[in-house]
């Protein structure tokens, strides 16, 4: 698949899932939504809202990157962008609803998530890292 047409499709996939999880974030604050507020925890999904949009923005700048610059267009860069976009807000997301991803102890479930927390930071970083190292020689051009 064309790693450019991927992340421009998926950042705008999780640019249009962000405003969804902004539209139940409203519900608690309605006068019928109030036993949903006492269920989860509003700042962390705000923070789940805010890291979609973001690394939307992420994925269309790396598309911009690698269709301006075809010797970093990487298909396996993509993927690790498109896992590490929607598994990076996964701990706020899944703390906002009682399960802390932040810890690498507890249930199954926690430590399954907070391992995923883990995958998600190093394939972010692991794109990134990869994505510089190929920008070097444009810049001795």
């Amino acid at each position: 698949m064309d790693p450019v047409a991927l992340l421009a499709f998926n950042g705008g996939l999780q640019v249009f899932v962000s405003p969804l999880l902004g539209t139940f974030i409203l519900v608690p604050l309605q006068p019928w939504g109030k036993r949903v507020a006492a269920r989860v925890n509003m700042k962390l999904l705000l923070a789940t809202h805010l890291d979609w949009l973001m690394l939307g923005f992420m994925q269309w700048g790396t598309a911009f990157m690698m269709s301006r610059w075809p010797e970093t267009a990487s298909p396996w860069t993509a993927w690790l962008l498109v896992f590490g976009g929607w598994a990076n807000a996964s701990p706020h997301l899944l703390s906002g609803f009682g399960i802390s991803a932040f810890v690498l102890g507890g249930s199954w479930g926690q430590r399954a998530a907070a391992g995923i927390a883990g995958l998600r930071a190093a394939a972010i970083l692991s794109a990134w890292s990869r994505l510089h190292f190929t920008m070097l020689p444009v810049f001795r051009r």
